[in-house]
């Protein structure tokens, strides 16, 4: 079971890999990991540039929230990442 369980981990693994292999894709999850993490780093500008102490609690709290330890940051991007790319597949198809 162990094995066949591993097995299926690292397919999956090597699929993802194969997508993001192209430069389109991989800027694509660029953008997409910049996008989600937004409000970690436009809370942090905000508070440099004009002062606002709620704009870094709330980039503080976005940040814990991401780097906590059962959030699938990554996972997440990637799922968002990938439909994208199929939804601009078949809409380029049609």
């Amino acid at each position: 079971m162990y094995n066949k369980l591993k097995e299926k981990v690292i397919n999956f693994c090597r699929w993802v890999w194969s997508e993001c292999k192209d430069v389109k894709t991989f800027l694509l999850l660029l953008a997409v990991i910049a996008a989600v993490y937004s409000p970690v780093w436009v809370g942090y500008l905000l508070s440099a540039i004009f002062g606002w102490t709620w704009a870094s609690v709330m980039a503080s709290t976005c940040l814990v929230f991401w780097a906590g330890p059962f959030t699938p940051f990554f996972p997440l991007c990637i799922a968002i990442t990938l439909s994208i790319k199929r939804w601009s597949e078949r809409r380029k198809n049609k």
